[in-house]
């Protein structure tokens, strides 16, 4: 047993280690363990890229034409389950709007239906580029010079 260890052990510290002649040779030795296993992972195993990915935001203007803002995902909880399923619903929406913007902006007219609404506006929120020199100069990455949106489509809300 301790043997298996020993050599699990091994393996998952020799994958993911950068490219070297010693590392290259140690590869050949684990590789069918590792692939067996589906433990072949790269770098990142130990220090992963944190993508920063578009934020869904709509907009509702009422009767009255204020325009209320609303950012879903706030609502959410990253330590639930649903955070994930939902996160993708809206990554769908921003990525083909022509395709499911009627229907979402017609579930929302629905949804905040006393506010009045005329119009629901689906945008897309980007981050631009954040940074070390910005974080030091007192700057955050949601500071509006940072972020560009992008409208996706406005669905008028039908007459009650």
């Amino acid at each position: 047993m301790s043997l298996l260890v020993v050599w699990h052990t091994l393996a998952i510290v020799v994958a993911p280690s950068p490219d070297s002649a010693i590392t290259r040779s140690a590869r050949l030795l684990f590789e069918p363990y590792l692939t067996l296993f589906r433990l072949e992972n790269g770098w990142s195993f130990y220090a992963p890229d944190v993508r920063v990915e578009s934020e869904f935001r709509y907009v509702v203007e009422d009767a009255s034409g204020e325009r209320h803002t609303f950012v879903p995902a706030d609502k959410l909880s990253r330590f639930h389950p649903i955070d994930i399923w939902v996160k993708d619903w809206y990554i769908h929406v921003m990525d083909t709007p022509e395709t499911y913007g009627d229907a979402v902006a017609a579930y929302l007219c629905r949804e905040h239906a006393l506010l009045h609404p005329v119009s629901i506006t689906l945008l897309e929120i980007e981050q631009n580029e954040f940074s070390p020199e910005d974080q030091l100069s007192g700057k955050h990455p949601f500071d509006p010079e940072f972020l560009d949106e992008k409208t996706l489509t406005t669905v008028q809300c039908p007459n009650e």
